[in-house]
């Protein structure tokens, strides 16, 4: 149960950094932005046993973004673009030792290079440093083990949409 209480507590930490920093809405414009790629971090084992995949995410992740007119490039070749990013999509889960349940958190987060200006031009990096310049990490969720995919996805799908609307807000079709 320790456990629990503590795992559970880990998870509102993580997220409520994202949510206050979404409140003041300190976000880069997405202006110019030709293409995304995109990249699910590893998932729980338990999670996994249950049915969640990191294939199955990706796929719903990058449908959305291609349906929504965004083009959508595997992260090595985003290097290539005027404006290198991804969406960087992550998932936490807690699986509770009754085993019936789950504490779940999800965050969608853009992640583009950032460049330091300097007066005299420097040689291109040999290294990218890479910088989140929005994102989506509201809400923990709780919920009974056969739900889980769905309540997931459901969870994501949301956070991409809000992505896709501010997109579209600063790159007009």
């Amino acid at each position: 149960m320790r456990k629990n209480a503590v795992s559970i507590l880990a998870l509102g930490v993580f997220l409520f950094r994202s949510v206050f920093a979404d409140a003041v809405e300190n976000r880069i414009p997405f202006h110019g932005l030709k293409a995304v790629a995109v990249f699910v971090e590893d998932i729980d084992q338990e999670a996994i046993k249950d049915g969640l995949s990191k294939e199955q995410i990706k796929s719903d992740v990058e449908l959305r973004l291609r349906e929504a007119g965004i083009k959508v490039v595997p992260v090595e070749k985003s290097l290539n673009f005027s404006t290198p990013s991804y969406l960087y999509i992550i998932v936490n889960t807690v699986k509770f030792s009754s085993g019936l349940e789950y504490v779940y958190g999800t965050s969608v987060q853009l992640k583009q290079v950032v460049v330091i200006e300097r007066e005299k031009p420097v040689k291109p990096p040999k290294a990218y440093l890479w910088a989140t310049t929005w994102e989506k990490s509201d809400g923990v969720g709780i919920t009974p083990v056969e739900d889980l995919v769905g309540n997931v996805r459901e969870q994501i799908n949301d956070k991409v949409d809000a992505f896709i609307n501010d997109y579209l807000a600063e790159n007009p079709k």
